[in-house]
């Protein structure tokens, strides 16, 4: 076979198998401070990290991720943060796309920024703020 043709299957193997995965963007480590004031790993894409408040300071303190696609029959810690909203479409053919937001310390979540009602930009996309989840952990 010629090399060219190898080269090519390889190629689309490795496209099949991304796509297979759904292959994420990359995404960014920091620090999530708990209730109880652990500090966590979590792992956000780059516009949702900018977002998200400030890291907390201090070194991660448990093994344990906080996961912010967890369901709520996993165990482990699903985040504190705020649901957010957008209405995409033209009437009368709308519909509204939700993603979560986590907050990554108390003090964020509790200010202005993370307030029901306000308005954040993602990726030059304008969001609403709907909803506040609280931290849960099982």
């Amino acid at each position: 076979m010629p090399s060219h043709c190898i080269m090519a299957t390889k190629e689309l193997r490795l496209l099949l198998f991304l796509k297979s995965k759904k292959f994420m963007p990359a995404q960014v480590r920091t620090k999530y401070q708990g209730d109880d004031n652990t500090i966590y790993a979590i792992r956000l894409s780059p516009p949702f990290a900018e977002k998200a408040g400030t890291a907390p300071t201090g070194t991660v303190t448990s093994p344990i991720k906080a996961k912010v696609t967890k369901s709520t029959k996993e165990y482990g810690l699903r985040p504190r943060g705020v649901t957010l909203a957008r209405t995409l479409g033209t009437a009368p053919d709308t519909f509204v796309k939700t993603t979560f937001l986590p907050a990554l310390t108390l003090a964020a979540f509790n200010g202005t920024a993370f307030a029901l009602a306000a308005k954040v930009t993602l990726d030059g996309v304008e969001w609403e703020i709907v909803s506040r989840r609280a931290e849960d952990y099982n």
